[in-house]
């Protein structure tokens, strides 16, 4: 490998073990040593003493434009860095995902590395934060194809794990398994799950983070949980599901990490992203468009083989290949 690649920072959310997932595959395939600092999770979580803390927030966040929650955030991530510079004042190479939610520090990483590499998975509609970083970076990757295009960086959408190609001979369970957090793709949800009643599908379909779970009781075919499933429950599912589902976050179209999920385990998918037609292993065999109640796949959808892409394809959408683009 190139010396470049030899000592590498990787900094990055702490979202589903894709930060694991990607030391794991950095060691592995670019044969350097990683070090992670991740930019969320429970050590960087705020917590309110009390009612009053919280009050006290708000009107310093109205009167003196001052955020508790997000000077303790900043303070939590320079001390992380402070601790990875100290022991290591200069890496090779440093990979970060989601570059916003660190961005008033890139001016102190960048100066501790030789090569800063951004990857952001999110469009920047959604987090327009996210194209005030691009001067930081010496390559910078986006999962969405328009932004690409419009900010003159580079395009690449994401993996599937190195695990998965193992776990595609899993025995199903279920015809039909998808686990999101609640948030506004729920109505979608609920009209998709609505249309595929006739079907009679066995299904496990989840939602997290619900903050009133009794609420949502009316809908059997959905569970409602109030906390996040942990990652290897998420991926049982996914594993023994037949068909995943895919429903695109509004003002996105950049793929989730499902499709990806899909061609590692051979599965089919159901999806509300209608970009992704025009992607290189789109087959309408395997892929279900799914744009409203009067577009709905038949039984045999769910029972006739899944009709496998050419190797070239399946490789180049690999974890080992979207790191090899990366740092290139």
């Amino acid at each position: 490998m190139n010396e470049l690649n030899k000592k590498i920072l990787l900094i990055c959310p702490d979202f589903m073990g894709y930060a694991d997932i990607i030391s794991y595959g950095i060691k592995k395939y670019l044969d350097a040593e990683v070090h992670l600092v991740t930019t969320t999770g429970t050590d960087l979580r705020f917590n309110y003493r009390n009612s009053f803390h919280r009050l006290q927030n708000l009107s310093s966040k109205l009167f003196l434009r001052k955020n508790q929650k997000k000077d303790f955030y900043d303070q939590a991530i320079a001390e992380k860095l402070k601790a990875i510079f100290d022991e290591h004042p200069l890496f090779s190479g440093t990979l970060i995902l989601r570059p916003d939610l660190i961005k008033e520090h890139l001016s102190l990483v960048k100066a501790h590395s030789k090569r800063l590499i951004a990857y952001f998975w999110d469009s920047f509609e959604r987090i327009p934060e996210g194209k005030e970083t691009i001067p930081y970076f010496d390559k910078f990757f986006s999962f969405q194809q328009k932004d690409a295009n419009d900010h003159n960086v580079s395009f690449r959408p994401f993996f599937y794990p190195p695990n998965l190609p193992a776990s595609k001979n899993t025995e199903p369970e279920f015809d039909l398994g998808y686990v999101a957090s609640y948030d506004s793709r729920v109505n979608v949800l609920e009209r998709i799950m609505d249309s595929l009643a006739p079907l009679n599908l066995k299904t496990s379909i989840n939602i997290t983070n619900v903050k009133k779970v009794g609420i949502k009781n009316d809908k059997k075919s959905i569970h409602w949980l109030s906390s996040v499933l942990p990652p290897d429950k998420t991926w049982a599912i996914t594993t023994k599901s037949k068909v995943l589902l895919d429903i695109a976050q509004p003002k996105q179209e950049g793929l989730s990490f499902r499709p990806f999920d899909a061609i590692g385990l051979e599965k089919k998918l159901i999806t509300t992203n209608q970009s992704i037609v025009s992607y290189d292993f789109f087959d309408p065999k395997n892929i279900f468009l799914w744009e409203d109640e009067n577009t709905v796949p038949s039984k045999d959808f769910f029972t006739t083989p899944y009709q496998s892409p050419s190797p070239d394809i399946v490789k180049k959408y690999s974890l080992e290949n979207w790191l090899r683009d990366l740092f290139e």
